[in-house]
């Protein structure tokens, strides 16, 4: 193999590599976990019977993403969306 095809074609894996990782954070991705005050509120929300428990999801913690609402509820309730779901709060307009 010449010099040029083995950089095109390492150029090519590493891209498919990327596109990957892309792909898999944005079904997978998710914020950040919200404060441990933010989740002792709602546990508290949920324990009075105001607010429903959340179920565990599978979500890869994205640095710097998190939930921008002062509203400890809406920090948990996101807390459990991936990033192709958040296009109902940050959808274009």
């Amino acid at each position: 193999m010449r010099t040029r095809e083995k950089v095109l074609l390492w150029t090519g894996v590493t891209l498919l590599v990327l596109l990957s990782v892309a792909g898999l954070l944005y079904l997978f991705g998710g914020m950040q976990p919200p404060s441990a005050e933010a989740r002792a509120t709602y546990a508290k929300d949920v324990a009075a019977g105001d607010q429903p428990p959340l179920s565990a999801r599978f979500v890869i913690p994205i640095p710097g993403c998190v939930c921008h609402s002062d509203d400890p509820t809406t920090q948990v309730r996101h807390s459990v969306r991936r990033l192709s779901e958040c296009r109902g709060c940050h959808g274009a307009r």
